[in-house]
């Protein structure tokens, strides 16, 4: 009897998880389904795979699967790319980018890439900064835009744009379209992104760096809705400066010493290879696109 790629995915998930019922959650299938494949495996090799108890741990002989199953599923993923290459660009592709690359960047990039490869049906997720990258480790995405450096060595990052972020206030503060030094921040509210935004840690760091610690009032998920807040009257905001260019109810401020310039970074995994849809989504992304011959 041969051994099935499904019943290795199975094997793993139950791994993972730590039970026939988690695993077929996950891999949307009923636990008998998730039992057959187990059983199957284990008639095929005449071993026990797992331990039974609360949790299912793997025996001598399950960890020795694992791994080998493991190494078979990244190598027929490495053969379907390569394979799907000599197609071209196809099918769906899912790519990342938190919140300010994913309204100011990826609109454009996303109606150029389209052109470009109108078989591909582009998905775009947009959350923050720190949710993207999971996304990316976690192989729910392949490609990822954020607006900081990454540090994990298991990423690679590209730098494929830059970003200027200003200090605003509302059109009727007295502060409004002055220069202002860092102790005239110091007792005022701050209005800022959400922890885990790149945006918000570009913020704190540059702000500490002129001592001065937000009194942070309010936090919020997206620049439009930190315009709004301030345009209210809640406080200091920081957003892009081509963001205020939309706005009417908000002034920029300048502040003496602080500067706000961030990248906005293309991400992908080292050593995963990525499909013919995300490295053409690269090109764009870099302005290589036609650049091969």
């Amino acid at each position: 009897m041969g051994i099935s790629i499904q019943s290795l995915r199975v094997f793993l998930s139950i791994l993972e998880h730590g039970s026939l019922s988690a695993a077929g959650r996950e891999l949307g299938m009923t636990q008998p389904a998730v039992s057959n494949h187990l059983h199957a495996l284990e008639e095929r090799f005449g071993v026990t795979l797992l331990t039974r108890g609360r949790r299912l741990q793997p025996t001598p002989a399950g960890e020795c699967l694992a791994g080998h199953a493991r190494r078979v599923l990244e190598d027929l993923a490495a053969l379907e790319a390569e394979v799907a290459r000599h197609a071209g660009p196809r099918g769906r592709l899912v790519v990342g980018a938190s919140s300010t690359p994913g309204e100011l960047l990826m609109p454009r990039l996303a109606v150029e890439f389209s052109a470009h490869h109108p078989e591909v049906a582009l998905d775009v997720h947009i959350v923050d900064t720190e949710e993207t990258i999971a996304a990316l480790l976690n192989r729910d995405i392949e490609v990822a835009v954020v607006g900081r450096d990454v540090e994990d060595p298991r990423l690679m990052g590209t730098v494929i744009g830059r970003d200027e972020l200003v200090v605003v206030v509302a059109a009727g503060d007295p502060l409004a379209g002055t220069e202002v030094t860092p102790s005239d921040l110091a007792d005022r509210p701050f209005v800022l992104r959400e922890e885990g935004s790149a945006t918000r840690r570009v913020v704190e760091d540059a702000l500490a760096a002129i001592g001065v610690t937000p009194r942070v009032a309010m936090e919020l998920g997206s620049n439009a809705a930190v315009a709004g807040a301030v345009a209210a009257g809640a406080g200091i905001g920081v957003i892009p400066a081509r963001t205020v260019r939309d706005q009417t109810e908000v002034r920029a401020l300048e502040v003496r010493g602080l500067a706000f310039l961030r990248p906005f970074v293309l991400v992908t995994e080292r050593n995963r290879p990525l499909s013919p849809a995300a490295e053409a989504f690269v090109e764009i992304c870099t302005g290589t696109a036609g650049a091969k011959k």
